[in-house]
């Protein structure tokens, strides 16, 4: 027999897009999530566990625990038809196969019935804030086995904390876009006639300088853009350049934090 893919959720279509919204696909993540997947294989006992996205046609992961790099690196993506985590797809609950090789489903798959043989399933889902499951958070065991509830609460928190900190990525790198959309759209506004490579030389040279020491080349340059004025012998920055420094200002406020420590993850699981 061949392993066969797992039907496609209902909602489909708004599942792989919220996927795809997250934009980490293809990218490598272990640095913002190893410490989920070191919990996760330590509260269980399980020797490997990996975090995995999949859309239409793939599935990659974002990081592991267990997993020598040289093999995970070869196998981090592959076809979605391929994983056993389709199969989590479709339940908001997780999907737990305490004997893939005694499973109808699951023994033909070739991880299973070839090396490295494996037995155990575990995959906990990661439901997006519309209720759709991006991937999971999965457990791998060379011998069949069970969770005990405790055990299963514990990632089921975990799973939900990788959600959020996902979401929250996204949501990071869509206000950064709308700000610098805001302030492209000042600097064509006040200085339409600047061009990309001018206003980096002015952004260089005006923030954290005090205009009486810079160079008179430099601040010549910078007149001719128009970011500098000369008034009275004193040198100042412009109104449309002050109107451009002020939007520049919201980047440095204080932002959501995004990564977790094995600490913070500790004391959440803890606190709920």
């Amino acid at each position: 027999m061949v392993f066969k893919p797992a039907k496609v959720p209902a909602d489909e279509i708004n599942r792989a897009l919220d996927v795809r919204r997250l934009g980490v696909m293809n990218l490598d993540q272990t640095k913002s999530y190893s410490d989920y997947v070191s919990l996760a294989a330590e509260f269980s006992n399980c020797p490997l566990s990996f975090i995995n996205l999949i859309d239409s046609s793939d599935q990659w992961s974002l990081c592991n625990f267990g997993m020598p790099s040289e093999v995970f690196e070869g196998l981090r993506k592959i076809p979605r038809e391929e994983s056993i985590c389709q199969y989590a797809l479709s339940s908001l609950k997780p999907t737990i196969i305490k004997d893939l090789q005694a499973d109808p489903i699951f023994s033909d798959h070739p991880i299973v019935s070839a090396e490295p043989f494996l037995k155990f399933y575990a995959g906990f889902p990661l439901i997006s804030i519309r209720g759709n499951v991006l991937g999971t958070l999965c457990l791998l065991d060379f011998k069949p086995r069970s969770l005990e509830k405790a055990v299963i609460n514990i990632i089921e928190k975990l799973a939900r904390r990788v959600t959020s900190q996902l979401e929250l990525s996204q949501e990071k790198t869509d206000q950064d876009i709308e700000l610098l959309i805001e302030i492209l759209s000042a600097c064509a506004q006040k200085l339409g006639k600047a061009s990309l490579e001018e206003l980096i030389f002015c952004l260089k040279h005006s923030r954290g300088n005090d205009l009486n020491t810079v160079e008179e080349n430099i601040f010549e340059r910078m007149r001719k853009i128009g970011i500098v004025e000369v008034n009275s012998s004193e040198r100042s920055f412009s109104k449309n350049w002050e109107f451009i420094m002020e939007k520049l200002k919201i980047v440095h406020e204080p932002r959501k934090r995004i990564k977790m420590s094995e600490n913070d993850i500790v004391s959440y699981l803890t606190d709920c």
